[in-house]
């Protein structure tokens, strides 16, 4: 009896056991699968983690007003766009002029002030939640250029994208740009590149991609790293030769830079494609995944298994016609060696949010077509940093282009 007991004890055991790893495989695979879908799908709403705390007159800032505000990115050096209830407000802040520390945290920055140097639409006001962005410009027409909305047929129905001409007399007949927004922003994130290719005589296309308001739903409502939203930078590249462009340069941020490098080695009118100017590129999504992953404080093994998902097409991402997301495409490998036309890479080290090391390794790769400027500031957040640089880099390069 004794040895029945034990048989059946040591298989209750096991069972047990058997469940038990059942269990964590099972959650394992849940929370892989939710971290992939995160990644694919377009958040809700924006984060609004920054609190205004105080307003304050200021004889000395533009507008006449100094704002204190705390959460995420609120002390970051430079100037930058503060979006504030909802994308109801937006405001423009210069440099951080004064701060209050924290000491019962160990002296960490708690609060601090900026000049006001525009309130562009909205309420700014004590309370007021919202975030830090690198936009700065809210409307083309703001850049001094003539200006228009136009529509572009693209795969799922009709787009739209503002056409900024340079000012007369110096446009140069043919040349034209696209400027391709990251995942989660808006066009408006790219019209900081605007200007100077304008001033090198280059007309350029802001353009909305699938998700974006006003631009068809994705294939799922989801996004595709880049290989889906390249379909709509091919489309954008066709409207713009059917209205005169010869020559073309891609402008791309973020994945609208993973976008642009796929549209100029890989699209149907890439012969049409002189150059790429990227900041802040997502040149290398597998490394770029195990960051997110690590600032989640989700084990690399959960990535890596997400991944694995999504290349299988276990989690769908946006690209029609294919099962899976293509991540092995997606390295900086991959997409250094499809590179044919001079590229400019503004990146930074200090981008805690797309690793560098894309960058570092496309520019060691084709050193014979790509410039890497290395500058300073969080991610996508450069030109903010140091402006004058960045668009003198950016038109000389340009300008480079055009006497090829």
């Amino acid at each position: 009896m004794r040895r029945r007991r034990e048989a059946g004890g040591a298989k209750t055991a096991a069972a047990v056991a058997g469940a038990v790893a059942a269990g964590l495989a099972g959650g394992s695979l849940a929370l892989a699968t939710h971290f992939a879908r995160k990644v694919l799908t377009p958040a809700v709403r924006p984060e609004s983690g920054v609190t205004v705390w105080a307003v304050e007159e200021d004889a000395e800032a533009p507008a006449g007003r100094r704002v204190w505000i705390h959460g995420p990115d609120a002390a970051l050096p430079g100037a930058y766009s503060f979006i504030f209830d909802g994308g109801a407000g937006h405001a423009r802040l210069g440099p951080v002029v004064d701060r209050v520390l924290d000491r019962a945290s160990g002296g960490g920055v708690d609060r601090v002030a900026r000049e006001v140097v525009a309130v562009d639409r909205g309420d700014l006001r004590v309370g007021a939640k919202g975030r830090v962005t690198g936009w700065w410009y809210t409307d083309p027409a703001e850049l001094g250029f003539e200006t228009e909305r136009v529509t572009i047929p693209v795969d799922g129905g009709l787009t739209w994208a503002w056409l900024v001409r340079p000012a007369p007399g110096a446009e140069q007949p043919g040349r034209w740009a696209v400027h391709v927004h990251g995942r989660g922003a808006l066009p408006e994130e790219t019209l900081r590149g605007v200007a100077p290719l304008a001033r090198a005589g280059v007309t350029s296309l802001v353009l909305a991609y699938r998700n974006d308001p006003g631009a068809p739903r994705g294939l799922r409502g989801r996004y595709g790293l880049g290989i889906a939203e390249r379909r709509d930078v091919d489309d954008a590249v066709s409207w713009a030769i059917a209205h005169g462009a010869r020559r073309l340069t891609l402008v791309g941020w973020s994945m609208g830079g993973t976008a642009s490098v796929l549209a100029a080695s890989r699209g149907p009118h890439r012969s049409a494609i002189d150059g790429l100017v990227l900041d802040s590129p997502a040149l290398d999504w597998p490394s770029l995944l195990l960051r997110q992953a690590e600032l989640v404080r989700l084990p690399s093994a959960f990535a890596r298994l997400a991944m694995r998902l999504m290349q299988r097409g276990w989690v769908r991402g946006a690209v029609p016609g294919a099962k899976g997301t293509d991540l092995g495409g997606l390295t900086a490998d991959e997409l250094a060696r499809g590179l044919r036309v001079p590229v400019l890479i503004h990146a930074s080290p200090d981008d805690g949010y797309v690793p560098w090391d894309g960058s570092l390794r496309v520019a060691q790769l084709r050193p014979e077509l790509v410039t890497l400027r290395e500058g300073s500031g969080e991610h996508v957040k450069l030109w903010n940093v140091d402006p004058e640089g960045w668009e003198r880099a950016t038109e000389d390069f340009v300008r480079g282009l055009g006497s090829a």
